[in-house]
């Protein structure tokens, strides 16, 4: 499917929104102590935000769903910048023309010539691809 002139796999758009929510939920296992003034006797638990409270003395736990929402928000678009870095880059080294030999790289520098970089052009038509 094309979107915006964009291909889009929807495979790998599941595939990150699962592992960012995966992220997301598994931040709970973090400890995370406010900066600021926290209830003593209390861990806090997600990142970034805080949304698994456990009472240390009583044992009672609390969650809050917004917090979790931010922290699954924050994974799958975490995950989903480093896929698409990832993607970026091997579609970049996939089009990447074979070096010269040595003899035309002599060439090259004997004449005094510098070949421009196509660094610009190359990427456009990476990300319009």
């Amino acid at each position: 499917m094309v979107v915006n002139g964009l291909k889009v796999n929807w495979l790998i758009v599941a595939i990150v929104v699962v592992v960012g929510l995966f992220v997301g939920f598994g931040s709970g296992l973090v400890e995370n102590n406010p900066d600021s003034v926290g209830i003593p006797g209390r861990k806090y638990y997600g990142f970034p935000f805080a949304w698994r409270m456990v009472d240390t003395e009583s044992g009672q736990k609390y969650s809050y769903p917004f917090e979790l929402l931010g922290d699954c928000v924050f994974g799958v678009v975490s995950v989903s910048i480093v896929a698409g870095t990832a993607m970026l880059t091997m579609k970049m080294m996939g089009k990447k023309k074979a070096q010269p030999s040595s003899s035309v790289a002599r060439r090259s520098k004997v004449g005094g010539t510098k070949r421009k970089s196509n660094v610009g052009r190359f990427l456009f038509e990476a990300l319009r691809a």
